[in-house]
């Protein structure tokens, strides 16, 4: 019988913390930030690693609250640790840029984006494809930032796209290819990129086919 009533308060405590981090996106959408910020910080308290996420970004952005980048990365490590690629992607950038209080580490942040990557994020796999191919805090590899670039431009990344053809055009670290550099900024113009457009346009008055 103990053992029903505590896995019934643990499913009670799961559910709580749910409608907790739920309710806070709703007043998050109309722009009720500090009572956003109040739920998702109990949520997070409670252990709910979409709460602590969400209460990283408001630390962050400063939304709510002033901005606090200490506290952000504190809450993203944690929910980073707990297997949250979003979270830890999000603190490779902080890292990265040296936000705020906090002191800039390529060394860190590369790791951070490979640890997310691998958990299937996207951005992360797009920004330590970044890191590769400046050798910033990753060893110089053009052709993983390559193999990177392509994986991320399947995936419907604009800037993947983009950078990949920006290889293909110059040469530098992959072997020249004006007709797929042309092929890359015409899909990335199609998602939107405006620089990718004025490279394909460029590439036709060339006449590269």
């Amino acid at each position: 019988m103990k053992k029903i009533v505590l896995g019934l308060s643990l499913m009670l405590s799961v559910q709580l913390c749910a409608d907790l981090v739920a309710d806070g996106y709703a007043q998050y959408k109309n722009n009720h930030y500090e009572e956003a910020l109040t739920l998702w910080d109990q949520a997070c308290q409670e252990g709910n690693m979409d709460g602590c996420y969400n209460l990283a970004y408001m630390y962050e952005n400063g939304k709510g609250t002033m901005h606090d980048e200490q506290k952000a990365t504190g809450l993203y490590s944690r929910a980073c640790d707990a297997g949250d690629a979003r979270a830890c992607s999000n603190l490779g950038v902080i890292y990265e840029y040296g936000k705020g209080s906090v002191k800039q580490d390529f060394l860190k942040s590369s790791q951070l984006y490979a640890k997310s990557c691998n958990a299937g994020n996207i951005n992360a796999c797009y920004n330590l494809g970044v890191s590769y191919h400046r050798g910033r805090g990753a060893v110089k590899d053009t052709e993983m930032a390559a193999i990177l670039y392509d994986y991320t431009c399947k995936k419907g990344q604009i800037e993947g796209c983009y950078y990949l053809a920006e290889m293909y055009r110059n040469g530098k670290g992959i072997m020249q290819n004006k007709t797929e550099a042309k092929r890359l900024y015409g899909k990335a113009c199609d998602m939107g990129s405006s620089s990718g457009c004025s490279k394909y346009r460029r590439l036709t008055d060339e006449g590269i086919q």
